[in-house]
C-alpha cells in the first residue's frame, strides 16, 4: 500500500525508505491511535499538526530553505528540507520563517481509497512501532 495505490513513500518514510517531504511514519502506530490515523487519511488539512506545515525560512543574505519545522524556541528554528537534511537557524539570520500552506499537502484517501483498502493501510499503519528491520 504504501508504494502500490497510496504512493505514501513519495513523501514519508518508513525506516530507511521514503522520502523526507511529510512526517516519517517510522513509529505511526506507537504514537497515533486507529482514529486519528483514519482521520489524518481522510481529512489530512483537517487532522494536521502545525508543527508539520510547510514552512519557508528566508534568511537576511537571501537564501531560501523549504521545508518542515522539527522544533523551534525563542532563539532558533530547526527545519528539515525536503532532501532530508536538517538545518538549524538562528532567528535573528532570518528574514522571515514562517508557514508558507496551512492546507495539507497530501490528498484525502477517503474517496481515493475503497473502505477495505483504507482500513487496511490504517491496520498497517498501527504495526509500525519503529521496531521494524
Amino acid at each position: 500500500m504504501l508504494e502500490g495505490d497510496g504512493q505514501c513513500l513519495t513523501c514519508h518514510r518508513v525506516g530507511d525508505k521514503g522520502a523526507y517531504v511529510g512526517p516519517d511514519l517510522t513509529e505511526i502506530g506507537r504514537t497515533r491511535t486507529p482514529v486519528a490515523i483514519r482521520r489524518s487519511l481522510v481529512d489530512p488539512t483537517g487532522s494536521m499538526r502545525p508543527i508539520n506545515r510547510p514552512v519557508e525560512a528566508i534568511t537576511n543574505s537571501g537564501r531560501v530553505i523549504r521545508g518542515r519545522r522539527l522544533n523551534e524556541d525563542s532563539f532558533t528554528v530547526q527545519l528539515q528540507d525536503d532532501q532530508g537534511h536538517l538545518v538549524s537557524l538562528v532567528k535573528s539570520d532570518l528574514r522571515r520563517a514562517e508557514a508558507i500552506s496551512t492546507t495539507s499537502p497530501m490528498p484525502a484517501y477517503g474517496e481515493k481509497l475503497t473502505p477495505a483498502a483504507l482500513a487496511d493501510l490504517v491496520s498497517y499503519l498501527l504495526t509500525l512501532n519503529g521496531s521494524q528491520p
